[in-house]
């Protein structure tokens, strides 16, 4: 089985990256993630300008172990330019995987432009393998201190570049006029218009769309209606909670609808990232779409150690189910999944109670919506029985049923 990727031209030993977050700041990090076979690194994102004070803030994360959910709050830390220059130059010393340097691309600005491009062809001079503009930020973003103010930085919706998607396209042109490297774009789940995002990138000729990144929401839990103020969350250095990143388990729904969206507009080769936590997700991923995928929050809680076992799971599914490489499996999902209800074609069909296996629960008739001019299942003798001329055949009571008693039937092959 070969777990080889075709990475936009950089090959890729399996499909796993370490996506840009706060375990890419340091040397040793990237060390110990290709130890256990991470194939290929992404540094923490840097601020382009030249006054960004660099590794400053102080960050304060709280983990939900049983749901697997990571938020975070007072901001990340973004390296500086010259750090990130630095923490290449030195990696690229021992490390063979590719690595990648994040540049943050947010105000849509000539002056920004121009140091993104700046930025990107120092960083290739560097030693970096590939560059990912993350134009993603969509929402007050800490971004940072400057030396020569001495606060954080923060840019809104209406400042942000992702809203603006010719300054992404002119953007990705100037740093590929400057760099022999691919080039990748970072979109997020809550940007305006990610459809018009996708396209400008491609047109722009990017040469890998990472799709993802941590989105707007609560840590599982934080909310106690008895307790309203342990929604600080159990901070001690910090006076209270951040609905701004969630990441981990509750992103996973969300990231595979929007790969599948964007595997169905874009031909560019798709990074898949969010609530990726196992190996299982790393297959999904793919199906969805994805050349590669990106994993933070899943080491930001168990540590790079795991690479090894997401590895390993990969390769016994693939020998399970006799996939040769991992693009016999790339994309296989996007096909089976529609976008709009226009796409989807319906049957009239009509559900057959088994009475045999029915226990008389009730479970299946308290849908509100059951029934066209009145309740669709009704009880006799304790058994459940359906009046096929009002079910409207939606298969809640199927997907309900405990038992399995419940079998959907097409109307042309229905049991009289």
């Amino acid at each position: 089985m070969d777990l080889y990727t075709n990475f936009a031209g950089i090959r890729l030993e399996n499909p796993i990256v370490v996506a840009a977050s706060d375990i890419g700041n340091r040397v040793d990090q990237i060390r110990e993630a290709e130890y256990y076979g991470a194939a290929a690194f992404i540094t923490k994102g840097c601020i382009p300008g030249t006054d960004a004070a660099g590794l400053k803030r102080k960050p304060r994360f709280r983990v939900n172990i049983k749901n697997g959910a990571f938020t975070g709050l007072a901001g990340f830390r973004r390296q500086s330019l010259d750090q990130a220059r630095h923490l290449i130059s030195e990696a690229k010393k021992t490390c063979r995987i590719p690595i990648g340097a994040n540049i943050f691309a947010m105000t849509p600005s000539e002056k920004e432009l121009e140091s993104v491009t700046h930025a990107a062809k120092l960083l290739c001079e560097s030693g970096a393998d590939f560059i990912e503009l993350d134009t993603s930020g969509n929402l007050p973003v800490h971004f940072g201190e400057t030396e020569r103010e001495g606060r954080t930085g923060e840019f809104f919706v209406d400042d942000s570049a992702a809203n603006y998607p010719r300054f992404v396209y002119d953007t990705i042109k100037s740093v590929k006029a400057v760099v022999d490297v691919p080039v990748m774009g970072k979109v997020a789940y809550e940007n305006l218009n990610v459809p018009a995002l996708l396209t400008a990138m491609e047109q722009a000729g990017v040469d890998i769309i990472d799709v993802g990144n941590a989105g707007v929401g609560l840590l599982p839990g934080i909310i106690d209606i008895y307790h309203p103020d342990k929604a600080k969350g159990g901070f001690v250095s910090a006076d209270r909670n951040l609905a701004l990143c969630l990441t981990g388990n509750p992103l996973r729904a969300i990231s595979q609808a929007y790969l599948i969206r964007s595997a169905k507009q874009v031909r560019t080769p798709i990074l898949g990232c969010g609530g990726i936590m196992n190996w299982k997700h790393i297959v999904e991923a793919i199906m969805c779409g994805a050349t590669a995928t990106a994993v933070c929050t899943a080491f930001m809680i168990h540590g790079f150690g795991i690479i090894k076992d997401m590895v390993a799971g990969i390769r016994s599914f693939m020998e399970h189910e006799a996939y040769p490489t991992v693009d016999d499996f790339k994309g296989i999902l996007v096909g089976k999944i529609a976008l709009t209800p226009s796409e989807v074609s319906v049957s009239d069909a009509v559900a057959v109670i088994d009475s045999e296996k029915c226990n008389g629960c009730g479970l299946c008739a308290k849908p509100a919506h059951c029934g066209l001019d009145y309740r669709a299942i009704r009880f006799e003798q304790g058994k459940a029985y359906v009046d096929k001329d009002q079910c409207m055949g939606c298969e809640t009571c199927a997907s309900i049923c405990p038992l399995g008693a419940i079998e959907m039937v097409l109307i042309d092959q229905r049991i009289a």
